[in-house]
């Protein structure tokens, strides 16, 4: 029953570690800020989305988790403001 125990906590504590593991996320530069603001800017006029709107916060919270998750080009993260944009 030692044995048994000692197995699932040792499980237990790779299952948290796993977890944890995914909700970090790198922080965001004043550089990454920056890209991040002209392209929310840019989609929000470029598609009429209003800044303050539920899809604006959508597109904000979406772009950043993006960066976040390692997304970090120009050019990928207007690309999913475009999907974004043309699914609503």
């Amino acid at each position: 029953m030692d044995d048994l125990t000692a197995a699932l906590e040792d499980c237990h504590r790779r299952m948290e570690v796993q977890l944890h593991s995914k909700q970090i996320r790198r922080p965001v530069g004043p550089a990454q800020l920056t890209l991040l603001q002209q392209v929310f800017d840019t989609a929000c006029q470029q598609y009429q989305i209003s800044k303050d709107s539920p899809d604006g916060e959508a597109l904000a919270l979406i772009l950043v988790n993006s960066l976040q998750k390692g997304m970090d080009e120009k050019e990928a993260l207007a690309a999913l403001a475009e999907a974004m944009a043309q699914s609503r």
